[in-house]
């Protein structure tokens, strides 16, 4: 997949890679919506481009493709792959990604 490397955009945290289905399924959502490749799970949506509308959008696909309701409150004021699946409910299946 195509887009825009961490590198040019200047991202400040280190890239940390998902290790389960869920933080890589979410990755790879981030990735699409806002062009940038990799997407690790401690970086912050909003400084990899993100806006409130693209985040509503990114809401809408983690509940179609995942079945999983994320307040928009836990986005906005904890914007990464690791704090969402800190929010998401227990019951999500946490399979290591090989």
């Amino acid at each position: 997949m195509g887009g825009v490397s961490r590198a040019k955009l200047g991202v400040a945290s280190t890239y940390v890679a998902p290790t389960t289905r869920t933080e890589q399924r979410l990755a790879e959502l981030w990735s699409a919506k806002l062009g940038v490749t990799p997407v690790g799970v401690q970086d912050d949506f909003f400084e990899l481009g993100g806006d409130s509308l693209l985040a509503a959008d990114l809401l809408m696909d983690i509940y179609r493709d995942l079945g999983i309701e994320v307040d928009a409150a836990v986005l906005f004021l904890s914007p990464t792959i690791a704090d969402l699946v800190a929010a998401m409910p227990v019951n999500v299946p946490e399979a290591r990604v090989r």
